[in-house]
């Protein structure tokens, strides 16, 4: 058995880590969350193809995404309209 596939008795572990790979793709994870992710993806050969195929979508998705930003006059009037809520 090599270090990149292993067999699972349970595949609670695997369904858990594919259940989060879209907040550890984006970065929504505390640090000690996604570490179980890292570990889980290199010892698991199949999660680690689930993870590379997800990661390539989401990657040609931002990318086909510009991003927009709200013009300043329309960031200042919300900004002074929080301020007059207060």
């Amino acid at each position: 058995m090599s270090a990149m596939s292993h067999e699972h008795d349970e595949m609670d572990e695997c369904v858990q880590a594919l259940a989060r790979v879209h907040a550890f793709l984006h970065n929504e994870l505390v640090e000690a969350d996604a570490d179980v992710i890292r570990i889980h993806l290199h010892a698991c050969e199949r999660c680690m193809e689930n993870f590379e195929i997800e990661s390539t979508i989401t990657e040609m998705i931002t990318r086909s995404q510009p991003v927009h930003h709200a013009p300043t006059t329309l960031a200042a009037r919300i900004q002074t309209m929080r301020i007059a809520r207060r």
